[in-house]
């Protein structure tokens, strides 16, 4: 609990702490959603300026 006081307020620091274990898991949420972005932007590039990767995707019948 952190305490700061000033002339006139007490202010207290009321939100509960996170253990370490919810940080984990937050952060490597994050991460792999980070990671899965990156990873589809290159694979959008890769699709726009390689001929022969666009045939390959739209032959499979995904279209970006």
């Amino acid at each position: 609990m952190t305490i700061s006081r000033s002339r006139r307020f007490e202010f207290e620091d009321t939100k509960p702490n996170l253990s370490k274990k919810q940080v984990f898991i937050f952060g490597s949420i994050l991460a792999s959603c980070c990671l899965s972005g990156a990873f589809l932007i290159a694979l959008y590039i890769e699709y726009l300026h390689n001929p022969v990767f666009h045939s390959f995707v739209q032959s499979r019948g995904i279209f970006l």
